[in-house]
């Protein structure tokens, strides 16, 4: 019983020893601001009253039917204001930039429109010197939360280790580094999360739980039972000495 004692005290200990440390981090929080940083592009000059063209006139200017447009959303980025034209299924959206004040198509962004992106988004974040420069690019598709689908967008990988991901459509901008997967490891560290499957980690839960219910039986057993020796007529010895051996 005290081998099994030992054995599962020291598995307890190191998961005890594990949530010591990653609560210690939660609570320092070391480059957070970093990690979790909202970029976003540098906002052009509000447009003068009485210079707008209506959606419709925009639809018709980029050769659309506006009875085809099923949504409109409004952005105002360093490209300055533009519509956003909805058109096409649920399954299969398709959207079309114009230009908020002439109509006019403009071009989803390419590979160095990505990076000017980055590179205004940069100008005011505190933490602009970590980020590097752009050593390659690629052309991906991701999920807009502005426009609730997917769009086409620019993975740019950094010299600094960071992966920026910019909308091709609204120039949404989404970052990860080392220092983001390092952070996700102390909160799995911490919660138990060893696995990609919940199943087998709420199985850990429970199997760590069961664990230190039997370390607790095991030493009130140990605490509550004897060793002291027995005489040759069955009597226990009451001799000095410590009662408990470890």
């Amino acid at each position: 019983m005290r081998t099994f004692h030992k054995i599962a005290g020291a598995i307890l200990a190191l998961q005890l020893v594990l949530w010591t440390l990653t609560g210690f981090l939660f609570n320092y929080k070391y480059r957070y601001d970093e990690a979790y940083e909202p970029l976003k592009p540098l906002v052009a000059a509000p447009v003068s009253p009485g210079t707008w063209v209506s959606p419709a006139d925009a639809a018709r200017a980029c050769e659309l039917d506006p009875t085809a447009i099923h949504r409109v959303e409004m952005l105002n980025d360093h490209r300055g204001a533009l519509y956003v034209l909805g058109s096409g299924t649920e399954a299969a959206p398709q959207f079309v930039l114009a230009n908020a004040t002439t109509g006019a198509p403009v071009a989803p962004l390419d590979a160095a429109g990505a990076t000017a992106v980055l590179r205004t988004a940069l100008q005011s974040s505190p933490n602009a010197g970590r980020y590097g420069t752009v050593t390659a690019t690629r052309q991906v598709s991701t999920p807009s939360a502005t426009l609730g689908a997917e769009t086409p967008a620019w993975e740019l990988t950094l010299d600094s280790g960071h992966t920026i991901t910019v909308n091709s459509v609204t120039a949404e901008i989404a970052h990860t580094a080392m220092l983001n997967d390092w952070i996700d490891w102390t909160y799995r560290i911490h919660y138990m999360q060893y696995t990609p499957w919940k199943p087998v980690n709420i199985g850990l839960v429970v199997g760590f739980s069961l664990l230190l219910l039997s370390l607790v039986t095991s030493g009130l057993r140990m605490l509550l039972g004897s060793d002291r020796p027995r005489s040759l007529f069955g009597r226990r010895s009451y001799g000095k000495g410590p009662k408990l051996r470890f």
